[in-house]
């Protein structure tokens, strides 16, 4: 573009010679102005502040005679007063030392005197001097039988003088009267104001503030009015108002329009390219580049702007290709991520199968009569061992569960108690067989949550565990249960191995354990904690870990919402005492023989009759002519699987009202939906709890 020869080529010399002339005419128009506002301001800040004094004043002189009237009054309706009225001979007693006591109101000295219906004085402070004039003042008023009040001159100074008068309740007129006076000058209204009483000269005037006085004061007429000298009449310059303001609104119009031209010239290459942006950004990076300006500077940024294009069309063409590999890499992790989760739920279900007969043998060779000691102590490791193994299992199915989000809390109202005695009582076989004492400290009111009580239960469990497994033999663990104004606060405090600095960053991390000896003594996978912590937050909480280094123990500390006391749910109670079942009549189906026939053996000890199928048909052929009470079915059969069973079993009429329990290794949600849709009353997951299923065939 052709430009003159004598305007720069530079965008920044344009704009220099620009602010040049902008700046000085603005400079004048800011000292004018600044004149002005300053002068204005200064005006106004110096009336509000006389305002503000002669109201603060006025205010301050009104309290004064508020509290002198209201104190006359209570003065007036005293008992003492009204016996004098009629105690002539005892008077001299009280009167005076009662009238001696009120020599001021508010730091104002007050004149006080008791008299007769007549005005003839009865009794008087020791300050009390009454001129001839105030008495006579007195007796004029007192048959009004209503307060009044005038001022008096007298060499002192203007004197305030008041009666309130005593009536008789029956009548209304007088018995009496309280004669008062006090100073004016005694009530302060400050060097810079003075205090007015009477008509007004000026009605006009607006430099005074009237006094707000009770109304035997009002007719008064009381005000506060600045003194001469002070801020109200302090002066202030003069200035042409009507010049500067022509001047004013003639340089603004003038830097208006010329700036409204000037940047309209200057600014022609940006907006150029402003447009070209704005293209850019509302389309694609094609192949439009940013037009050259008729500056060196716009020119400059066009051409780096052309650069910055040509790469980023060249980086998003790498990108969409990066984008094909991370969707391939996404669909692999995620195709992985499927195989992991089927084969955990697969282990879950091949581990627990063989666990199943294990616990169920280990409780049969317990209960068998004439057992030899070391059977039964045998029994026990492997219970503890199956139990052990069990829990393992639980928890790597629940991490990975809460880790995809596949947990669901039944949130109902709980008492914190209930959980740490169900947690402590599920972990005290580990705690006695190490020796460790257990100490439980309660909290000394009721401490209510809103959680899911399994999982609670499974929270403190694995912290009580935690601590069993990492304190040497002998060792002490205490529970602490405490509540501030909004959380439940819970401690497992134990005197073990402790945490070391290195460890404490990632104790809550899959995986991650403590030291451990060559013998491997403390056993686990590292679940526990970082399960603790899922749930945890899951419930709206959190768990910390504290210790003072390692050999010296350690401290969890989980903190929960705390709940408002609300009746705490039938879910969140203790079960009653199971009572002996009666003999039923159970038919089991499970493809694992040895599982089968060790449940079965189990069963018959407790007295019922049961008959063992390995395979779905077979048992429902078998159950066609006999009456079953209870079917103890595992999922997995061949052939015909357990849940095909219990569909054809709810729908024939001599077993459609039996008790139904699924029996399995599988035990996720999805599976206990499936088996409920099947028509199962219950649902146990293997190696099951032989008291459970005996607590359920009760119900059969």
């Amino acid at each position: 573009m052709n430009r003159p020869r004598w305007w720069p080529a530079s965008l920044v010399r344009r704009y220099a010679l620009a602010t040049a002339g902008l700046a000085a005419a603005a400079l004048l128009l800011t000292s004018l102005g600044s004149w002005w506002l300053i002068r204005q301001q200064h005006e106004n800040a110096i009336e509000q502040l006389a305002q503000r004094e002669r109201q603060h004043r006025a205010e301050s002189v009104g309290n004064d005679l508020r509290a002198l009237s209201a104190r006359m009054a209570e003065v007036s309706a005293s008992t003492i007063l009204a016996t004098g009225l009629v105690d002539s001979a005892g008077r001299e007693t009280y009167l005076a030392p009662f009238l001696n006591g009120i020599r001021q109101i508010n730091g104002i000295p007050v004149q006080l005197t008791f008299t007769d219906y007549r005005g003839t004085e009865i009794a008087s402070n020791d300050t009390s001097s009454f001129t001839p004039e105030q008495l006579a003042w007195l007796r004029a008023h007192l048959q009004d039988a209503q307060p009044a009040a005038t001022i008096f001159s007298s060499p002192k100074g203007d004197e305030l003088v008041a009666v309130e008068p005593m009536l008789y309740a029956r009548t209304s007129s007088p018995e009496g009267a309280v004669l008062y006076k006090v100073g004016l000058r005694d009530l302060d209204s400050g060097p810079s104001v003075q205090l007015e009483w009477g008509p007004r000269e000026d009605e006009t005037t607006i430099d005074t503030s009237p006094v707000p006085v009770p109304a035997v004061f009002q007719h008064l007429n009381f005000r506060v009015k600045a003194r001469d000298g002070s801020l109200a009449h302090a002066a202030s310059p003069e200035l042409p108002y009507f010049h500067i303001l022509l001047v004013t609104i003639g340089l603004f119009t003038v830097i208006v329009i010329a700036g409204l031209n000037l940047a309209r010239v200057l600014t022609r290459d940006l907006r150029q390219l402003e447009a070209f942006a704005t293209r850019l950004f509302e389309g694609d990076l094609g192949t439009e580049r940013a037009p050259e300006g008729s500056s060196a500077e716009v020119d400059a940024v066009a051409r780096a702007l052309n650069g910055m294009l040509d790469r980023i069309n060249l980086q998003h063409i790498t990108l969409l290709g990066e984008q094909g590999k991370l969707t391939r890499l996404t669909g692999e992790l995620q195709a992985a991520d499927r195989r992991k989760d089927d084969f955990l739920a697969m282990l879950g279900h091949e581990l627990r199968n063989p666990l199943a007969p294990i616990s169920a043998g280990a409780q049969l060779l317990a209960k068998l009569p004439g057992t030899d000691p070391r059977i039964v102590r045998t029994s026990q490791v492997i219970s503890r061992q199956v139990g052990q193994m069990t829990k393992i299992v639980n928890d790597l199915l629940d991490v990975s569960r809460v880790n995809r989000g596949l947990i669901t809390l039944e949130r109902i109202p709980l008492d914190a108690s209930e959980v740490v005695a169900a947690a402590a009582e599920q972990v005290k076989p580990l705690i006695e067989s190490r020796g460790h004492t257990l100490t439980i400290m309660p909290p000394t009111e009721p401490v209510r949550v809103i959680g899911d009580h399994a999982r609670l239960v499974q929270v403190l469990s694995n912290l009580l565990t935690n601590a069993a497994k990492y304190t040497p033999n002998g060792g002490h663990i205490v529970v602490r249960l405490g509540c501030t104004a909004a959380e439940a606060v819970l401690e497992v405090t134990d005197d073990g191995m402790g945490i070391t600095p290195e460890l404490m960053p990632e104790i809550f991390e899959l995986f991650t354990q403590g030291s451990r000896g060559a013998d491997r003594v403390q056993g686990g996978l590292g679940l526990g904690l970082a399960l603790v912590k899922n749930l945890v937050e899951l419930h709206g909480g959190a768990v910390r870990a504290d210790s003072p280094g390692e050999g010296r123990g350690a401290t969890f500390t989980v903190r929960l919402p705390r709940a408002s006391d609300m009746p705490l749910s039938a879910n969140a109670l203790p079960a009653p005492h199971l009572a002996k079942v009666q003999p039923r009549r159970i038919l089991v189906v499970d493809d694992n023989a040895d599982a089968a026939r060790t449940l079965a053996d189990w069963l018959k000890l407790e007295g019922h009759t049961v008959y063992v199928f390995f395979d779905g048909p077979s048992a429902l052929d078998f159950a066609a002519p006999d009456h079953i009470d209870a079917f103890v079915l595992d999922i997995g059969l061949p052939g015909m699987d357990g849940r095909e069973v219990a569909r054809r079993l709810r729908a024939r009429p001599d077993t459609k009202a039996s008790l139904l329990i699924a029996l399995s290794g599988y035990g996720q949600a999805v599976d206990l939906e499936r088996s409920a849709a099947a028509g199962f009353d219950h649902h146990l997951v293997k190696p099951a709890d032989p008291e459970a299923l005996q607590h359920l065939l009760a119900q059969a």
